[in-house]
Order: structure tokens, then sequence, then C-alpha cells
């Protein structure tokens, strides 16, 4: 469990990235996943950012409910109830130690490799993503972007996709942390902070709901891009002078 301080920033974080993801529909989680490294053990990464994610997601679809697609959710969820029975027995074999390398090279590749406009059209394509999804979730945390790349050939307007997105990630990060849990992470310790955090991206789901078509998404992007950026190779780069 980080200090009190340290949890303070988290949870303050928490709130920003909450907000960031309600405005525009993506970047917040993996902000936050990228700053989470500099608070918390390896091993705690990616199960407690996943019980912070599924608040945040809950809470904006909650905001947006009435823009909420479910049909195609229905077959995401499928595949990802199979990932999530799939990657319990390779989580248990996957060292924490590889995290931050992993982690930062992964953020750089979905924060600069264009995202296709549409996805390929095959039988089940939502249900394999879901499969797919959550698999990849278990060991990189954050994988909204992905999500994205399917939501956009889909041509939703802007509010159906954001809420649509969150059903998709509530669904990905609840099953993320049934998985730790059965693995044998202790969420206990980290209960106070994991609290906080679920007030605090309530709140940032609240306030980004509103702010939605008000700010300038081109230059919020930008800004969002170079600071995860930097946090990225950050964290490869202590990655790689511990190694």
């Amino acid at each position: 469990m980080p200090g009190t301080l340290d949890a303070l920033i988290l949870i303050a974080i928490s709130f920003l990235t909450s907000a960031c993801t309600a405005t525009v529909g993506l970047g917040g989680g993996i902000v936050l996943l990228a700053v989470m490294p500099a608070f918390l053990p390896p091993a705690a990464v990616i199960p407690v950012h996943g019980a912070v994610q599924v608040s945040s997601n809950l809470s904006r679809i909650w905001f947006g409910r009435h823009h909420a697609h479910w049909p195609i959710f229905w077959a995401f969820l499928a595949g990802a109830v199979i990932g999530a029975a799939s990657g319990t027995e390779l989580i248990v074999r996957f060292s924490p130690d590889n995290l931050p390398l992993l982690l930062g090279t992964f953020i750089l590749l979905v924060t600069w490799v264009p995202v296709p406009q549409r996805a390929f059209r095959v039988p089940g394509h939502f249900t394999v993503l879901g499969l797919v999804q959550t698999v990849l979730s278990l060991f990189v945390g954050a994988t909204g972007p992905l999500t994205n790349a399917f939501l956009l050939r889909e041509r939703l307007e802007r509010d159906a996709l954001v809420v649509t997105h969150a059903l998709f990630m509530t669904a990905t990060h609840l099953l993320k942390v049934v998985v730790f849990g059965v693995a044998g992470f202790a969420f206990a310790p980290y209960l106070p902070l994991i609290g906080g955090a679920i007030v605090a991206v309530t709140a940032g789901s609240w306030a980004g709901t509103r702010l939605r078509g008000r700010l300038s998404e081109r230059l919020f992007r930008a800004v969002l891009k170079a600071l995860v950026t930097v946090l990225a190779l950050r964290m490869i780069a202590v990655a790689l002078i511990s190694g």
C-alpha cells in the first residue's frame, strides 16, 4: 500500500484521467497506467488499475446510459468470458518484473501506431475482440485503443461511441479483477486507495460528461499524447537501467 501522500496523488490523477476519458472517449486509462508504476509495486499495477477502471467505466455508462449500444456488447461479453477463463493459467506464470518494460513499449505502440479506421469484417468479430482483448488486458492493462478500432467501423456518434466503449471496458476490467483474485492477488491492502479512487473517477466521469464537446479535441489529444509518451519513455528507461 502506498503512503498517504502517494495515495492522494493517485486519487487526484484518477479523477483527471476519468474526466479525460469521459470527455474524449479514450486516453485516461493509459495515462493512469503509465503513472501507477511510480507509486505501486509492479505486481499490483495491473489488478489495482483494473479495479479502479471498473468504477470509472461504470460511472461513464451511468451518466450516458441512454447512448449505450447494447447488441454488440453481448457478443463482446461472450468472448471476454472465454478470454478470462483461458488467461487465468497464463497470469500465474507471468513475472511482474517484466511489467515496466512491457507496459512502456505497449503504451508507445498504442499512442503512435496509427489506428485503422475500420476493423476487418470476420464472423463474430466482436466475440473475437472480447477474447483477445481480455487476455491482453491481463498483461498490459489498458487495451481501450483496440476497442476503438472496432467501434469506429460501426460509425457510432460520439456519445454512443464513448458509452459503448465504456461497456466493453467494464467487462474487460471486471473479468481481469476476477482473474487476479482467483490467481491469489491480495486486494485488501489496496482497498483504501481503490475506495478513494472510485469516488474520484465517478466525479471525473460526471465532469467529463459535461465537458464533452466543449473542448478542442485536437489540442487536448496532442497534450495527452505528449504526456503519455514521456511517461512511457521514463518507464522503459527505468526498466533498462535497473535491469
